[in-house]
Parts: C-alpha cells; sequence; structure tokens
C-alpha cells in the first residue's frame, strides 16, 4: 500500500504542475457550495498551494505510517485488550495491519485530491469557470464511504480474540 500511497501523491504533484499550459491567466482555486468561484490566483500559485496541500497530507499519511511501529505501546489505545494486540508475539502483525488501514486511507484520500484537481481544472476550461458540484460531492460521499469501510475492518481485526482451550 505504501508504494500506491507514493504513486498517487507524486501523481497529484504531477497533475498541478502539468496542468498549468492549459490554465487561464487567473485560476479559480476556491468555489462556494454553488460552483462559483469565489478566489482566483495565477497558474503557477494554483500548483504550488495545491502541492503544499497534497505535501502535508501525504507526509501525514506517510509519516505516521513509518512512525506508528516505533511508538510505545503504553501510547497506542486500540479496541478489545491491548495488551493481547500489542504483546511481543502478536505487535508485528498488529502494526502492520495498522499501517496498512493508515496508508489506504491516504491513497483514499490522494486519490479525492486528484478528482478534486480534475474537476477544477475542468471547471477552468469553462468561460465563466462554474466547478460540477455534484461530482465533488459524489467524490465526498465515495471517499468518507471508503474510510468508514477502512475503519470498520480494522475495528473488526481487533475484536476481542478467541478463547483457546
Amino acid at each position: 500500500m505504501r508504494i500506491l500511497l507514493i504513486i498517487t501523491f507524486f501523481a497529484n504533484i504531477a497533475f498541478a504542475f502539468g496542468t498549468v499550459p492549459w490554465l487561464p491567466e487567473q485560476v479559480a482555486v476556491h468555489f462556494g457550495i454553488d460552483g462559483v468561484p469565489t478566489r482566483f490566483a495565477p497558474p503557477m500559485e494554483s500548483a504550488v498551494m495545491m502541492s503544499v496541500n497534497v505535501f502535508i497530507m501525504g507526509a501525514l499519511f506517510f509519516g505516521v505510517s513509518l512512525l506508528m511501529p516505533i511508538i510505545p505501546s503504553k501510547y497506542i489505545n486500540l479496541p478489545n485488550n491491548r495488551d493481547y494486540w500489542l504483546n511481543e508475539e502478536n505487535r508485528p502483525k498488529t502494526m502492520r495491519r495498522i499501517c496498512s488501514s493508515i496508508e489506504l486511507i491516504g491513497v483514499i484520500t490522494m486519490f479525492f485530491m486528484l478528482l478534486a484537481q480534475w474537476e477544477t481544472f475542468r471547471a477552468n476550461q469553462m468561460v465563466p469557470p462554474k466547478l460540477a458540484e455534484s461530482n465533488v460531492w459524489f467524490g465526498t460521499g465515495v471517499q468518507l464511504v471508503c474510510v468508514a469501510i477502512v475503519i470498520v475492518r480494522l475495528l473488526l481485526a481487533f475484536r476481542l480474540p478467541k478463547e483457546k482451550d
């Protein structure tokens, strides 16, 4: 999952800077709920702003995924018998599962950010610019459902362990 997170991270950066030549002199970079632009910026500033946002989100997910295995167990809260899931025998598997889930949520977020960039690019191809807010709302819904599924799977993975006879 880590490789996919890195790929989607760089795809976002490439898209931000790769679309600059096809953008108007002033790019709509923020939109109201009705899809009408509320803020404009030059294309390069828009690419830098999006890249900074992507960098912050990517660094957050990637960094937490890298740091999670070295965090002392006393600072990790898990449902249903934390001591069992973080004991010497189970901790490596537990950390892999948690890190993989963090990275998967990061990938989902990177795809959502790519969708946001695509829709912003499309909006700026129109005169006047207009965001297809239904596409963004749909993407938001898909992202939330996907993240909820990852979280539920993670919670189910840390159910109470079955008693051994």
